[in-house]
């Protein structure tokens, strides 16, 4: 698909050349879909559910990251950088997304990751960093992986440091990310004006670094609209709090400000959107109950005839809180939309590729693969005539039995439904 000039250029044309930016995103503009059959399971009266597709705006990996990465990969290569830092948790999605586009740009990658809960995806994850090339750097604390990071740009100056999820931590840090974002209410709003859908009165989105709902907040205030960003934390207070939105977005109308006045000043406060907590669970990555629900039954509905899933670290916990929001009487006869930020491109014919070899990882990874096995082929040891024909193999779902049909005699099968059904544990919350 053609790659497009940002809709930002076309609004405030002063901005080209101004504003740094490159292009990478193949699937804009998103598609805006119905959610009939939720808003019939939901029972609204009136109401409508719409769901953003930036899953699938680029043609390997979409989500929230390609957007912001179009305007910080945009600077790092103005500013002839050879390579990209970052950091995240082991499993981070940014840091596959990272991996992915640094490779495709010919920069390098280092990854600075820290601890997070070991599951399935998580061992995929580390597996397609190093398939795309990635350089990967083990600390255990995220505070540590901070330091870590700003060491090695010191040492590296060719390097452009880019902060966990592409977004300013404690207001230190680009908001190009966040414009990212803004670029992206523009083309929604073109959408509303063509009928797409009507102006919703609330976005759901999942705030992991507050980036991505810091610009869609600036966004609906720089548009005059009146939607209500109700951003759902699903990360550390200490990056997803009112005071860094607030921080974020006015950083990112100040940067457009300072390159062209006809960009509005308006004013962000705390009353123009809501964070939304108790849906982490215990930390982050944690796998709930409501999250696991969220995204079994979103599926099942209008995921699988759409081609689109969600996730439990972020999305799944999103549209869990959004669920219970349109589960109270006041709020059935509202105009929602579902900000889609995780990827629905098939990543498992890459994983595949890797065949598994974990060792080919720095040595301090090991310990992730063989302290537990969370995959049916591993705990029933399915040979290889069988799983490398099967879709459950190297699959992001855990439980094979909603996978596929499993090919191996029934007690094998048991052991393993009944080996993973001990080790998926889902927290209430």
């Amino acid at each position: 698909m053609e790659k497009k000039i940002p809709i930002l250029f076309d609004v405030y044309p002063n901005l080209e050349g101004k504003v740094p930016w490159l292009p990478l995103l193949t699937g804009i503009p998103s598609k805006v879909d119905r959610l009939k059959e939720l808003e019939n399971y939901l029972n609204l009266k009136g109401g409508a559910i719409y769901i953003k597709r930036d899953d699938k705006v680029h043609s390997i990996y979409g989500g929230n990251k390609p957007r912001k990465f179009e305007f910080i990969f945009g600077e790092a290569l103005l500013k002839k950088k050879k390579g990209i830092i970052t950091l995240g948790g082991i499993g981070t999605n940014h840091g596959i997304a990272c991996s992915i586009i640094t490779k495709e740009l010919g920069l390098k990658c280092e990854l600075f990751l820290s601890l997070q809960p070991l599951t399935w995806h998580v061992q995929r994850s580390l597996l397609l960093y190093n398939y795309f090339g990635a350089k990967l750097h083990f600390t255990k604390k995220f505070e540590l992986g901070i330091l870590k990071s700003l060491l090695y740009r010191l040492v590296h100056p060719k390097y452009y440091l880019m902060s966990i999820g592409g977004s300013p931590i404690l207001g230190i840090g680009t908001p190009l990310g966040s414009i990212g974002f803004i670029n992206a209410m523009l083309e929604l709003r073109k959408q509303i004006t063509k009928d797409f859908l009507p102006e919703p009165d609330c976005i759901f989105v999942a705030a992991g670094s507050s980036g991505t709902s810091a610009g869609l907040v600036a966004g609906c205030q720089l548009l005059g609209l009146k939607t209500k960003v109700y951003a759902v934390n699903v990360s550390q207070d200490v990056v997803v709090n009112p005071q860094a939105v607030v921080k974020i977005a006015k950083k990112a109308i100040k940067y457009l400000r300072k390159r062209d006045k006809s960009v509005e000043n308006v004013d962000i406060t705390e009353k123009n959107f809501e964070i939304i907590k108790g849906y982490l669970g215990s930390g982050y990555g944690k796998k709930t109950v409501k999250g696991q629900n969220a995204v079994d039954l979103i599926y099942e509905l209008e995921g699988k005839k759409r081609d689109f899933k969600l996730d439990t670290t972020y999305t799944g916990k999103t549209m869990a809180a959004m669920l219970d929001f349109l589960e109270k009487e006041e709020n059935k006869s509202k105009t929602v939309l579902f900000w889609n930020t995780y990827n629905s491109n098939d990543l498992d014919k890459y994983l595949k590729e890797t065949k598994f070899e974990y060792k080919k990882l720095p040595q301090k990874f090991h310990k992730y693969y063989t302290r537990k096995k969370f995959q049916c082929w591993q705990i029933a040891e399915c040979p290889e005539e069988i799983r490398n024909n099967c879709d459950a193999y190297l699959n992001h779902e855990y439980r094979f039995w909603k996978v596929s049909e499993c090919q191996l005699e029934e007690s094998k099968k048991k052991k393993a439904i009944n080996h993973l059904k001990n080790i998926i544990q889902l927290e209430d919350a």
